[in-house]
């Protein structure tokens, strides 16, 4: 019996000892398109390039535009959004499928037992028992590691794609913010307007009906008007909009979300004046391709272990009995297995050549998910460079049609001129002064997209972060 007992014991301890063999290709992060990054882009316009200051701290990335109802916004967006949710159940469930991975390096214990009773018309009943305990495993030589480096990659790869997903919302979120401010800009500028296209009209009027002018000109005064008026129902039409959709990304019913009218007040902020392409190392988009371009690394290893044999090793230790106060039988067995594929139709092969051809196109996908992301950078960097330029040529002509406007009124009313002058001076400040709104709020939008394609506040040492502890976003438990 105490050699019995001996020799289970040295069974365990040779299960837990086991090794592994990782058969995967050395991993190497895959290069980019023309073998190296740029040393800085193409638009910045003489700018030097710098390491990043990772150690600083960058905060909440919209934050730059200092405004506290876009603050707002994004704290109630990390909390209800639905599709951060998603997101935040799947990496969830990618860090749960490390543990399943890891738990292959392990044996498995069972503890079987059985009790029956039966007996018949000569015989006295009698019962029997047995119970023990049973050791199994599947040692992974060849697959453990592979499948385990290959969860591990993915989990950090959904990391990766919960901060795309996250930032993607917080950009979509402040864009649409700015934009619905900036139609908040445009209807008071048409509220305003209306008010001296209504005056114009009564002007006309009595003029008319005095017979100081023609009925042309109190017909295009109200013509002016009623445009303006449409022109103002379609912008208060386009911030209902806007408004629904910002109640969507905060995870509430548009019929109770509303936000008060207010000015363009955000700050345009300015562009870094370092600003190397290593930043793009941030981006979480990238890194999630680069991941799983690993993970499709640990596959080829995978297809490599099909071709070694299957090694289990097992054991048994059973004690039977007829009753409890009989005597007792005890059994144990122990010993390894192997079984070797010998013919399967070329499915090794297949399985081979399915996990290369995955690889080389995870490869491709990050190079061009590279070549997207510096370009992402080149339009951000083209856009506020020459929306800068626009912005100061169209103050100027805000200024010009304003001074023209109240010209052309003061030579209409000492009728030194006709009411189409005033009009086409009207026609024309409107539209600057609406021109000049949409090039403030594509200017914030250009830096959103900026600080977007950057990666925005995302540090790439935060996918192992994720990944250790995975957000709770609406989790049930």
């Amino acid at each position: 019996m105490k050699s019995t007992a001996q020799i289970f014991c040295l069974f365990l301890w040779a299960l837990s000892c086991g090794g592994c063999v990782n058969l995967s290709p050395a991993y190497r992060e895959p290069g980019v398109p023309g073998g190296r990054m740029p040393p800085a882009y193409k638009e910045e316009n003489g700018w030097k390039s710098a390491a990043p200051a990772d150690a600083g701290e960058r905060g909440p990335w919209w934050r730059v535009f200092v405004d506290s109802g876009l603050d707002d916004l994004m704290d109630r967006l990390g909390q209800a959004n639905q599709n951060m949710v998603i997101a935040a159940a799947n990496l969830r469930r990618a860090r749960a499928q490390v543990s399943i991975a890891r738990s292959a390096l392990f044996p498995g214990l069972s503890a079987p037992g059985s009790f029956t009773r039966g007996g018949s018309e000569t015989t006295a009943s009698s019962g029997r028992y047995s119970f023990g305990v049973s050791a199994q495993w599947e040692i992974g030589f060849w697959n453990a590691l592979p499948g385990l480096e290959g969860a591990k990659a993915q989990a950090e790869a959904s990391a990766a794609d919960f901060a795309t997903m996250r930032l993607a919302l917080q950009a979509e979120l402040a864009q649409t913010f700015f934009e619905l401010r900036m139609t908040d800009g445009q209807i008071r500028l048409y509220e305003d307007t209306l008010k001296a296209y209504r005056r114009a009209v009564e002007l006309t009027g009595s003029q008319y009906r005095g017979g100081m002018v023609t009925q042309v000109d109190f017909d295009q005064a109200q013509t002016q008007l009623a445009s303006a008026e449409a022109q103002l129902a379609a912008l208060k039409r386009r911030r209902a909009e806007l408004e629904h959709g910002l109640a969507i990304l905060v995870g509430e019913m548009p019929s109770t979300f509303s936000l008060q009218r207010a000015p363009l007040a955000a700050q345009v902020p300015s562009a870094p004046r370092e600003l190397p392409a290593a930043l793009l190392e941030r981006r979480p988009d990238v890194a999630s391709a680069e991941r799983r371009v690993a993970a499709a690394n640990q596959e080829i290893g995978l297809a490599r272990a099909a071709w070694f044999p299957s090694i289990s090793l097992g054991g048994d230790f059973i004690r039977q009995a007829l009753d409890w106060r009989g005597p007792t039988l005890y059994s144990w067995s122990v010993g390894p297995s192997a079984a070797l594929s010998l013919f399967e139709g070329g499915r090794r092969l297949a399985e081979s050549d399915a996990a290369w051809a995955g690889y080389e196109a995870e490869v491709a996908q990050y190079r061009q998910t590279v070549l997207e992301a510096v370009k992402d950078v080149e339009d951000s960097l083209s856009a506020l460079r020459w929306l800068e330029t626009e912005a100061e040529a169209q103050a100027r002509a805000v200024t010009a049609s304003k001074s023209a406007l109240r010209l052309a009124m003061s030579q209409y009313e000492g009728g030194l001129t006709t009411y189409l002058q005033v009009v086409n001076s009207q026609t024309a400040a409107l539209a600057n002064e609406r021109a000049a709104i949409e090039v403030q709020g594509a200017r914030l939008t250009a830096a959103i997209n900026l600080i977007k394609a950057l990666g925005g506040g995302f540090e790439r040492g935060e996918i192992a972060r994720l990944v250790e502890r995975p957000p709770q976003i609406g989790a049930s438990r």
